[in-house]
């Protein structure tokens, strides 16, 4: 469903449409599962530049601001165009001036302003990128600006796994034998970043194989190796923190539609947002984030 609503909104953009495409999104959810990607196959989608903003910041003062409005004059002139910003909480700060003389104040104000001037909806988009959108400051997530929020979350059912291992393997430019993934135990919640892991190292296994026997490599992953590499396979220990950035972002979600069914079923129970915003909050008193 997220992938239709962004495709949706290019479309209106290659047609002109600008008054009802969105100003920005909130692209939400772990570590893993494809943010940058979503983003870079957006601008794709409607052919237009895709603008990644990184560090603008200056150890002068004044010059950080002087960097960023250049930075927002060439966007300006530019558009239509994508603006990208990753680890958008960290990236942006807030409205405190954490000790900088004002700078990290100024320049959350410049962007809040730019990202809120509709004279350049559908000309200047924004792309908010981030696994923890619990930390972005409501001023640049409210509507008018990132309107809409769209949670990304790890393969939950054999579809998905079988779908994302296909997508995997075209990245390493490898190929899956006949019925591959095969069954895959989605409690061991395996992001994208965790199967390109597995496929790579079935890759690797098949090609050491290949050379013990002085046979030629193939492009061919076989089932032996890919069920090798995944029982191998160890996902990350940090369940908690997972659990923390996937729950915060099924609160940020702006539309039912892009949550998967069991989520949708909790967000629609009488008091299920409340009991999220409680487990949300209990995991961050545990982590201490």
């Amino acid at each position: 469903e997220a992938k239709n609503r962004l495709q949706a909104d290019a479309r209106a953009i290659k047609r002109g449409q600008f008054d009802v495409a969105p100003m920005g999104y909130l692209i939400c959810g772990p570590v893993g599962t494809g943010k940058s990607f979503i983003a870079e196959c957006y601008a794709g989608s409607v052919g237009i530049p895709c603008v990644v903003l990184k560090n603008f910041r200056s150890k002068y003062v004044g010059e950080t601001e002087g960097n960023l409005e250049h930075a927002l004059g060439v966007l300006r002139g530019l558009g239509p165009v994508v603006v990208v910003i990753d680890e958008a909480d960290a990236a942006l700060g807030n409205r405190q001036s954490d000790g900088d003389s004002g700078t990290s104040a100024r320049v959350f104000s410049m962007i809040a302003r730019q990202m809120g001037d509709t004279r350049y909806r559908g000309k200047i988009v924004w792309m908010l990128l981030t696994s923890r959108p619990d930390l972005l400051p409501i001023d640049l997530k409210r509507q008018g600006r990132a309107e809409v929020h769209i949670p990304l979350f790890y393969p939950h059912d054999q579809a998905e796994m079988d779908d994302m291992f296909a997508a995997m393997a075209r990245k390493c430019h490898v190929k899956l034998a006949d019925g591959l993934p095969g069954p895959v135990n989605l409690e061991l919640g395996l992001s994208g970043a965790d199967i390109e892991s597995v496929v790579l190292a079935a890759r690797r296994r098949g090609l050491e194989r290949a050379a013990e026997v002085g046979q030629a490599a193939s492009d061919t992953i076989s089932a032996e190796d890919l069920r090798t590499a995944l029982d191998d396979f160890m996902p990350s220990a940090q369940g908690l923190e997972k659990e923390m950035q996937e729950t915060a972002a099924v609160l940020e979600c702006t539309e039912k539609r892009f949550l998967p069914g069991h989520w949708r079923e909790e967000m629609g129970r009488p008091g299920g947002r409340s009991r999220l915003q409680e487990r949300l909050a209990a995991i961050r008193a545990v982590i201490g984030s």
